[in-house]
């Protein structure tokens, strides 16, 4: 019953949020009270851990968003595939930006573990893999399938 509560507070909670927003906000705040209400479900966290862990992933969301926006940014307009060096680059950016994402788990695991257990992060990590498996999935049902040969970078 509590779980079911806590989950209903926190669509609650996402619902407001959303209608709140601007429209041009309204399909990103979607999403993420989406997430949330995916990763509180899939975690089973209490209303106790909740109110400690949500600080510190949110903290967590950011600095991984910051550092893919930051990745993506630069290669948006640049083909990396235009010339040998220009392939290097983007190689070694690539991996630059795999070792950031990886040192922010390792920065955020301890942290993560005082507020939930080990087996809650194994779950949030693969929560967060299933959610975009998920909204992938939506989005392909709603656009279609994306064109034959394209592959997202990463």
């Amino acid at each position: 019953m509590r779980k079911t509560g806590l989950f209903l507070l926190t669509m609650l909670l996402a619902v407001t949020t959303v209608i709140a927003q601007p429209d041009r906000d309204h399909k990103h705040d979607r999403i993420k009270a989406l997430k949330i209400a995916y990763i509180t479900e899939k975690l089973d966290l209490t209303s106790e851990q909740a109110q400690k862990f949500w600080p510190v992933y949110n903290r967590y969301e950011k600095e991984k968003w910051d550092t893919r926006r930051k990745f993506f940014d630069k290669y948006r307009n640049e083909n990396p595939t235009a010339s040998r060096d220009a392939a290097r680059e983007y190689l070694e950016a690539n991996l630059d930006y795999q070792e950031n994402e990886l040192e922010l788990k390792k920065k955020y695991k301890d942290e993560l573990l005082k507020t939930i257990t080990a087996e809650q992060l194994v779950e949030l990590y693969n929560a967060e893999t299933g959610f975009r498996q998920m909204l992938i999935k939506e989005l392909g049902k709603r656009h279609g399938p994306p064109p034959s040969g394209s592959k997202g970078r990463k």
